[in-house]
């Protein structure tokens, strides 16, 4: 069941797309129709509980023939919907782009989990387009990586324009954990780490740091600040995402993974 929140979202879609005033398919001959949504390409399915809501929403039988998660092969259809034609094509547009979107970060993200080993979970960035950050948090999810924060209330994320504010990373740790939530600190120095851990935050983030540096903090971390979780992010993409992974920092975040999405190619067909 899709939390209320992810369902005003998905509304709101519509509205914006004024469906209930769609002339071409008001013009559209009435009859009672059968459709099916088939991927057209190989990838991971997200997004499938969005478009069986979009349609149920109007009235539509919609009926899952793929779980969100699964492997995707070229052709397979994933969601069958029987009903009226005009509401089936008014819907149709904004339930396709919810679930290529989707369909396309989890892919992503899915690959890039690959290529990293068991010590290292992939994280999502906030490279997301607005109102659309629930949903593809969403997909990484399902992809099996972490989302990261869903919003800005949920966790403290200290980065570069906060640290202007204070005297020292520690003391903006300190500030952070005041406010009792997860803290983490976004360090562009192996001595900004070291300082930072003084005030024990939940997790460092190494950001831009080149692969020595990167190494020479996590190994100190290691044996300095055992608790504090290490992510390194930035400037991170695939062809040297293994040269990162091998260091084994406890996740690493891209924002390749929202930024440059492919979105998935489904088709919706209206069958006999």
């Amino acid at each position: 069941m899709l939390p209320q929140d992810l369902q005003k979202k998905l509304i709101g879609f519509l509205q914006d797309d004024h469906y209930q005033n769609d002339v071409t398919s008001n013009a559209t001959p009435e009859r009672t129709a059968k459709a099916v949504i088939v991927a057209r390409e190989p990838g991971v399915l997200a997004g499938l509980e969005e478009a069986q809501f979009l349609f149920e929403h109007v009235g539509l039988n919609a009926k899952n023939l793929a779980q969100d998660g699964t492997h995707l092969e070229s052709n397979q259809p994933v969601l069958e919907i029987h009903g009226n034609n005009r509401d089936i094509l008014r819907v149709e547009r904004t339930a396709l782009n919810v679930l290529g979107r989707m369909s396309g970060v989890a892919t992503a993200c899915k690959g890039m989990q690959d290529v990293v080993n068991d010590h290292t979970k992939m994280a999502l960035t906030r490279k997301t387009m607005p109102g659309f950050g629930a949903f593809d948090k969403k997909a990484a999810h399902i992809a099996g990586i972490w989302p990261h924060r869903l919003h800005l209330e949920e966790a403290v994320l200290i980065k570069e324009n906060h640290l202007r504010f204070f005297a020292s990373p520690a003391d903006a740790v300190a500030a952070g954990k005041k406010t009792g939530k997860f803290v983490e600190i976004e360090c562009e120095s192996v001595d900004q780490v070291k300082n930072a851990a003084t005030a024990k935050p939940d997790l460092i983030m190494l950001d831009n740091f080149i692969l020595e540096d990167a190494a020479t903090a996590i190994r100190w971390l290691r044996q300095n600040a055992p608790d504090v979780k290490i992510e390194v992010s930035g400037a991170i993409q695939k062809q040297n995402l293994a040269d990162y992974a091998v260091l084994q920092p406890d996740y690493i975040s891209m924002g390749a993974l929202t930024k440059h999405a492919k979105t998935l190619d489904f088709s919706l067909d209206l069958v006999p």
